[in-house]
C-alpha cells in the first residue's frame, strides 16, 4: 500500500463464501494473506465490502478490522430482518462488526429473500475491483449462492480470487501484476509537478491538497486554450483582410504576400500546438476533478455521504470518485451532529462562493456579448450603408484612392470584421453561457433560503443533495464534452 501521492488511489476488495466452512481457522488465514497481499500489490490503499453473514462474510470483515482496512457492509435487507439469521451469540458479534463499517447498505428487503441475498451479493461484485470467493466451486444449491455470485463476477470479467474451503487451494483469475489507475495516476502527476507537498496528508488534509493543486492547473490552462483559440481566429480574420487590400486595392507587395501567409500559418500552428498539447482534455479533466472535491469537501461534515453516488462511475475518473468516496466514509466528521455549524460552513463554502462566482461570471460575460454584439451590429450597418450609398452615389465624391477603398476594399473588410465578432460569439457559445450563469445564481439563492430554514439535519441534507445535483448537472457536460473525439 502505498500513499506517496496527492491522492491515493483506494481500490475495493469483495468477499463472497459460503456460511458453513469445516477448516474456519485455515480459511480465515487464507483470507488474510490474500488482503494482506492485495495491501502490498495495489497503488494506493485497499478498502473492503461485504455482506456479514455467518461463515465468510465474518471471517473477512474480521480480518478487515484487524488490518486497518475500512470495510462497507451491504445487507440484503433491514438489520432487522437480517438479525434472525443468527443466533443471540451469532448476533451479538455480527452486531459489533457492523458497527465498525464505514457504511452500511441495505440493497434489498425481505419480501423475496433468496432474490434480496442474490442482489446483495451481485452488488458486492458491481462494488468491488477484485473479488476474493470461498467457493468449493460447485453450482449454487439455491438462488443467491456463492457460485451465483463467481459466475456473474467472471460475466463481469471482475479479477478473482478462489479459495476452495476444503482443500485450500487458492486459485486466481485475471488478476493484474498491479493494481493502478492511468486517469488518476495523471492528475497526480500534475499535482505533483507543480512542486508543493504536504507531510503526512490524511482524509480531508489530502482531499485539500489534491483539489488545490488539480485546480489551479485548470485555472492555468483554460485561460490559454481560449487565447490562443480566439488568436487563431484574429489571424485568420487579418489575413484574410490583408488579401481582400491586395486584390481590392491592386497593391503590389511582397511584404503583404508574405505577412497573410505566415498569420494563417500561425493560426493553423496554434491550433495544432493546442490539440498536441492536449491542453483541452488536460483542463476538462482537471476542471471536473476539481469540482468533484469542491463537492466533497463542501459537504464532509454531514453525517451521510451528499455528493452524487454516480460520482465514481464516470468513466475515466470513476476512480476519484470513489476514492473520495471511500476516504469521506474513512475519516469521520467532527461535527456532524451540529446543525447550525454545519449550515453555515456550507453556505459560506460552497452556496456563498458560487453566487459570487456566477454573479461576477454574468457580469463579464454580458460585458463580452455587449461588445461584441456592438462590433457586429456596427459594422455590419456600415456596410449596408456603404453599399446603399455606393449604389445610389457612387464614388465620385471621393479622391480616386479613397474610392478604391470604398469599393474595393471595405465590401471585404466590413463583413469580414462583423462575421468575426459574430463568430467568437458563437464559438464560446456566450448567450448560452451567459443565461446559464444567470439561472444559476437565480436557483442557488432559491436553494440558499430553503437551507436557512431548515431546522434539523435531514431537511438540510435534502435540500443540500439538491444543490450538489445542480452543480454536478453542471460540470457533467464539461465531462461528456471531454470525450468528444473532436477535443481529443
Amino acid at each position: 500500500m502505498t500513499d506517496d501521492v496527492p491522492l491515493p488511489a483506494v481500490w475495493v476488495v469483495g468477499l463472497t463464501g459460503h456460511r458453513h466452512l469445516k477448516n474456519e481457522e485455515a480459511v480465515r488465514a487464507l483470507i488474510r494473506e490474500q488482503v494482506e497481499v492485495l495491501s502490498r500489490t495495489v497503488r494506493g490503499r485497499l478498502a473492503g465490502c461485504s455482506s456479514a453473514a455467518i461463515g465468510a462474510d465474518m471471517l473477512f470483515a474480521e480480518t478487515c478490522a484487524a488490518l486497518n482496512v475500512p470495510w462497507k457492509a451491504l445487507l440484503p435487507f433491514s438489520t432487522a430482518e437480517f438479525k434472525t439469521d443468527f443466533s443471540e451469540t451469532q448476533w451479538a458479534h455480527a452486531a459489533e462488526l457492523l458497527e465498525g463499517a464505514v457504511e452500511t447498505e441495505v440493497s434489498g428487503s425481505a419480501e423475496d429473500r433468496t432474490a434480496a441475498y442474490l442482489r446483495c451479493g451481485l452488488r458486492t461484485v458491481d462494488e468491488a475491483d477484485v473479488m476474493i470467493a470461498v467457493w468449493n466451486g460447485l453450482p449454487a444449491r439455491g438462488v443467491g449462492g456463492t457460485g451465483d455470485v463467481v459466475r456473474y463476477a467472471r460475466q463481469e470479467k471482475k479479477p478473482l480470487i478462489l479459495i476452495h474451503p476444503e482443500n485450500l487451494r487458492v486459485e486466481y483469475e485475471r488478476l493484474p501484476e498491479a493494481f493502478s489507475d492511468p486517469a488518476l495516476d495523471f492528475l497526480n502527476d500534475l499535482a505533483v509537478a507543480r512542486g508543493t507537498a504536504q507531510n503526512n496528508p490524511s482524509g480531508k488534509a489530502q482531499v485539500e491538497h489534491f483539489f488545490r493543486e488539480v485546480d489551479a492547473v485548470a485555472t492555468r490552462i483554460a485561460p490559454r486554450f481560449r487565447r490562443w483559440v480566439a488568436v487563431s481566429l484574429l489571424m485568420n480574420t487579418t489575413a484574410v483582410a490583408l488579401t481582400a487590400a491586395v486584390i481590392g486595392l491592386g497593391l503590389k507587395s511582397a511584404l503583404l504576400d508574405l505577412l497573410a501567409l505566415f498569420l494563417v500559418a500561425a493560426a493553423t500552428l496554434a491550433i495544432l500546438y493546442v490539440k498536441r498539447q492536449g491542453a483541452h482534455e488536460t483542463w476538462m479533466r482537471c476542471r471536473v476533478a476539481a469540482e468533484m472535491c469542491r463537492s466533497a469537501l463542501a459537504t464532509w461534515e454531514f453525517p451521510t455521504i451528499v455528493t452524487p453516488f454516480w460520482f465514481q462511475e464516470l468513466p475515466g475518473l470513476g476512480r476519484l470518485g470513489r476514492s473520495l468516496r471511500y476516504l469521506r466514509l474513512s475519516n469521520k466528521p467532527s461535527n456532524a451532529g451540529n446543525v447550525a455549524e454545519v449550515k453555515e460552513h456550507y453556505l459560506a463554502t460552497r452556496i456563498g462562493h458560487q453566487i459570487e462566482y456566477f454573479s461576477e461570471r454574468s457580469r463579464s460575460l454580458h460585458a463580452v456579448v455587449l461588445v461584441l454584439t456592438t462590433l457586429f451590429w456596427f459594422f455590419s450597418i456600415v456596410a449596408i450603408g456603404r453599399g446603399i450609398f455606393v449604389a445610389t452615389a457612387g464614388t465620385k465624391w471621393f479622391s480616386p484612392e479613397l474610392g478604391r477603398i470604398i469599393s474595393s476594399f471595405l465590401p471585404f473588410a466590413l463583413p469580414l470584421i462583423a462575421g468575426c465578432a459574430l463568430s467568437l460569439i458563437s464559438i464560446f457559445d456566450l448567450h448560452r453561457q451567459l443565461a446559464r450563469s444567470k439561472d444559476m445564481k437565480l436557483r442557488l439563492i432559491a436553494f440558499r433560503e430553503q437551507i436557512l430554514q431548515s431546522d434539523n439535519m435531514v431537511t438540510l441534507q435534502n435540500a443540500v443533495e439538491k444543490v450538489e445535483k445542480l452543480f454536478a448537472e453542471e460540470f457533467l457536460e464539461w465531462f461528456v464534452l471531454s470525450r468528444d473525439p473532436r477535443f481529443q
